[in-house]
């Protein structure tokens, strides 16, 4: 198993309130990893003259989000700052790839009732497509350590890859303390009912996780967990059941924008990022293939 490092945590931010939980969540993880912070603001074409001559520089970053910090009683930020200008996908990618970014952490889903399929939930998706790392939405803060992760599981190579994704994670935030309950990873098959439905042989799903277990080990930390459940809308499902787990996060491997065929889980990271409060880890092909070739 390829052990996980965070050298490098990167938040992007549209300053607004909805944004402190992917602040504070960066912040965690780059204090339980010790790595670097940035927090990256990008000004869209389009903007206000007034907000674009407000937010021009890192300096303008880090006030305003200092002054959300303080609105949220959170203490200072000890991070690098950036300011950008366009198209926030593409310019957040580019930040990623400048400073090595190993995660991108984003805020929620949000609508703008002037664009169709705009906010930060097109943002992700757009952002997923091309990333090099993980992308890590979050509507609240990820709870640190991790007691609890969901991977959906399809005998697809996304999923293969989103599972040792996700065993990587489990294992280097998990409890510290050796007296600790091990973190459990849960790999989760939502069995469709609809009679037209290619259903997955019991058997076949059983190597997947067994061969996960192999990878753990003993010393991985991680109690590999296995579910069958019943659901014809597969983000639901998995929304629900990691909702009833109190599951600290899901990850999820996509193929970009979630145009792949029915019940493959290609197809519901978009529905996803609508129905899930769970942190949600994508794993961009960028890495899922990378990951999947070991597995």
């Amino acid at each position: 198993m390829r052990l996980l490092t965070l050298q490098t945590v990167l938040v992007a931010t549209d300053l607004e309130p909805h944004s402190m939980p992917a602040i504070e969540t960066a912040r965690r993880l780059a204090a339980a990893a010790g790595a670097g912070l940035h927090v990256a603001h990008v000004v869209e074409d389009g903007a206000s003259a007034a907000r674009a001559s407000r937010i021009a520089s890192p300096t303008d970053v880090e006030g305003a989000v200092g002054e959300r910090l303080r609105e949220a009683g959170l203490g200072r930020l000890d991070a690098l700052f950036h300011a950008a200008r366009g198209d926030p996908a593409p310019a957040i990618r580019k930040l990623a790839d400048r400073v090595s970014a190993s995660v991108i952490v984003l805020g929620p889903r949000r609508e703008r009732p002037e664009r169709t399929g705009g906010g930060i939930g097109g943002t992700v998706l757009s952002l997923v497509t091309n990333a090099a790392v993980p992308c890590l939405v979050v509507q609240r803060p990820l709870g640190l350590p991790i007691e609890r992760i969901v991977v959906p599981l399809d005998l697809s190579d996304t999923a293969r890859g989103a599972l040792v994704v996700a065993l990587a994670w489990a294992s280097a935030l998990r409890p510290a303390r050796v007296d600790a309950v091990a973190t459990s990873l849960i790999a989760l098959y939502v069995r469709r009912t609809d009679p037209g439905a290619t259903l997955i042989a019991p058997d076949a799903l059983q190597r997947e996780v067994d061969r996960l277990r192999g990878d753990a080990g003993h010393w991985a930390g991680v109690a590999i967990e296995d579910a069958v459940i019943l659901g014809d809308d597969i983000a639901r499902a998995i929304a629900e059941f990691a909702g009833e787990r109190r599951a600290d996060l899901v990850v999820v491997g996509t193929r970009g924008l979630g145009l792949d065929a029915v019940g493959r889980l290609g197809s519901v990271s978009a529905e996803l990022l609508r129905d899930l409060t769970t942190p949600l880890l994508l794993v961009p092909p960028a890495v899922w293939i990378e990951h999947a070739a070991t597995a």
